[in-house]
């Protein structure tokens, strides 16, 4: 195991928010940072990381911890290997030998995919840059205009054909000699038995894309066909593409090849550019898009629309311009508005591709894609929705689902407007909620959402808002929850007669109580004190930021803090006192009214003379105030 002092300078070593910004885009919010939660899906985040602590926390799923606990949930590695991966990140040297007495069964299994696997991406590597038989994969390389920079990036490979090799289990020999566990490489798909029980090798003449994670260790592989072995010998057409099977390491739907660079540049470009393949992958990077991805052998899935979801509110389809293209981009589009994204699409010619689009006309495509439901209204045009009534109803049943997945009314009523124009309807047609028809075209028969009756049951009423949380009681909280040393200043003070807002009050009592005897409540146990429908907004407000972001004396703050508190109580017990006199008056009450004015004068003298210096409780609770 580590020793105790290397593992505290490991932990101490960790920048979280570098780390964690590798997977997800990060956004500062006050002294934390925040994103959606990269372990549940999600539209609000609640996922936030404390550079101070060194810990993030999501308050959605409840999952929490520091750096080494991020990276074994989100590579879905062991102790010791999430240990060695950031020793390696972030400079610190371990001892050598360490082994991991709790690795289980499956662990170690684990571990032996992973060592396979990079044996495999290490000998495919060898090849390709420097090996006799990798000569026709360097070929296409230049071909395909990748610099030696790129393919290193990626960690471009080549799988030589038989004829190149000499042999048909090129990499099944070295996998051998490396003592590596032949019936493990079978299960990743690396190797194939023969109908006679003889291994060969899986990938022949293909470029090879491994796919790798956040921490550049390879999962699986797809290769690319060479264009001297796209027919076999028989003359049959090869498979553009061959993808690894899913495997232990490996789940294609929630994967996204080039995620490994792109995630940081989806952030910083504020959207994710989606291609179909590959090569065209590497092309746009090449380009200088470096926020390109695209799906593994596979039309775009729920889970990968969830992870683009972490980084960026905009999704680029960039699909070849093609039926199939035309058709995955007709399949992305709902399951990218499901997500809340931002769908747009970049229309290439027809039969082009992102790699062979002259790089001028791709670039001014990209600087103004357009919205992904016009593209597809359009579509509809030109498969003749305005040949009949019946074709534009069938179009606007199709639309009006997809419109409502818009987050946005504005952009909803922009969308709508434009569909308007190109079907030739009123826009109030678009906008209607009935859809009687199934979509245009070939869907046609598709069952249409049935209308509702006049027994349908109501929408439920939308909940009513939250009040806002008073923000002189928040500050006060937030810095006890800071500075637990100065629970017993603040119980002394009497801080409860000044956190009155009954959202806020359960937090200030624990605080107390548990500081006084020597113990720090958790972020968790304050908050499972809070009513449910408010535990946002509390953890928003006294978790993430303080309205007082300041070096200044702790206990000087808590002065500044209470004085606060006890002024607006006064305030309000003012603001009450105006409205009884108004009323007092109007009935004619003037010896109520006389009373009342005597108070006020009272109130107004304490409001003038409030000790600037003194944590004095008030005698009783100021009365009317609690929420």
């Amino acid at each position: 195991m580590i020793p105790d002092e290397k593992l505290q300078e490991l932990r101490d070593r960790i920048d979280i928010v570098d780390l964690i910004g590798r997977y997800v885009g990060l956004k500062r919010a006050g002294k934390n940072f925040t994103a959606c939660c990269p372990f549940h899906q999600e539209r609000t985040p609640s996922f936030f990381v404390n550079p101070e602590r060194r810990s993030f926390k999501c308050f959605g799923c409840g999952v929490w911890g520091d750096g080494l606990d991020f990276v074994m949930r989100m590579d879905g590695l062991g102790f010791l290997e999430a240990a060695r991966h950031l020793a390696g990140v972030f400079g610190v040297t371990l001892p050598e030998g360490l082994v991991d007495r709790k690795s289980s069964e499956q662990q170690r299994e684990l571990e032996k995919a992973r060592e396979i696997t990079q044996v495999a991406a290490d000998l495919y590597r060898e090849i390709l840059e420097s090996r006799p038989e990798g000569k026709l994969g360097r070929l296409y390389q230049q071909q395909r205009a990748i610099s030696p920079e790129l393919a290193e990036t990626f960690m471009l490979g080549y799988a030589p054909a038989p004829a190149e090799s000499g042999s048909w289990d090129r990499l099944v020999r070295h996998l051998q000699s490396k003592g590596c566990d032949l019936a493990l490489a079978e299960k990743l798909g690396l190797v194939v038995r023969s109908d006679k029980g003889s291994l060969y090798d899986r990938f022949r003449g293909r470029l090879m894309f491994p796919v790798l994670q956040s921490n550049r260790k390879p999962i699986a592989f797809s290769g690319r066909i060479l264009p001297e072995y796209a027919r076999d010998a028989d003359g049959r057409e090869a498979p553009k593409y061959m993808n690894s099977p899913e495997s232990l390491l490996y789940t294609k739907s929630k994967t996204l090849f080039g995620l490994h660079v792109a995630g940081q540049a989806m952030s910083r470009a504020r959207r994710a550019i989606l291609v179909e393949g590959n090569v065209d992958v590497v092309s746009m990077h090449q380009r200088g898009y470096a926020e390109t991805v695209a799906p593994l052998g596979t039309a775009l899935t729920a889970q990968q629309a969830a992870i683009l979801k972490r980084f960026t509110d905009t999704v680029v389809l960039c699909f070849d311009g093609d039926n199939a293209g035309r058709k995955a981009i007709r399949a992305a589009i709902p399951i990218l508005l499901d997500e809340g994204l931002d769908a747009r699409v970049v229309a290439l010619d027809p039969g082009a591709d992102p790699d062979s689009t002259d790089p001028k006309r791709l670039a001014a495509l990209l600087e103004e894609p357009g919205s992904a439901l016009e593209w597809l209204v359009k579509q509809w045009v030109a498969q003749g929705a305005l040949d009949s009534i019946d074709a534009q109803e069938r179009a606007v049943a199709a639309l009006q689902p997809l419109l409502g997945k818009v987050k946005s009314d504005a952009a909803r009523e922009r969308y709508a407007e434009r569909a308007a124009k190109l079907l030739r309807l009123p826009v109030g047609r678009i906008s209607s909620r009935q859809s009687p028809h199934g979509p245009p075209g070939p869907q046609g028969n598709r069952a249409a959402p049935s209308p509702p009756t006049r027994h349908a049951a109501s929408p439920p009423a939308p909940a009513r808002p939250l009040p806002e949380l008073p923000r002189h009681q928040v500050a006060l909280l937030a810095l006890l929850v800071d500075n637990p040393h100065l629970a017993d200043k603040a119980e002394q003070a009497g801080v409860q007669h000044y956190v009155t807002d009954r959202r806020l009050a359960p937090i200030a009592e624990m605080v107390v109580r548990q500081a006084l005897v020597g113990e720090n409540p958790t972020e968790g146990e304050l908050l499972e004190l809070i009513p449910p429908e408010a535990r946002r907004q509390v953890h928003d407000a006294v978790f993430v930021g303080t309205f007082r972001d300041t070096q200044d004396d702790p206990v000087m703050l808590l002065k500044d803090c209470i004085l606060d508190c006890r002024r607006e109580q006064l305030k309000a017990e003012s603001r009450r006192l105006d409205v009884q006199l108004r009323e007092a008056k109007e009935r004619g009450d003037l010896d109520r009214a006389r009373e009342l004015s005597l108070k006020k004068i009272e109130h107004n003298r304490k409001l003038a003379n409030l000790d600037e210096h003194a944590l004095i409780p008030p005698s009783q609770p100021p009365s009317g105030l609690r929420a």
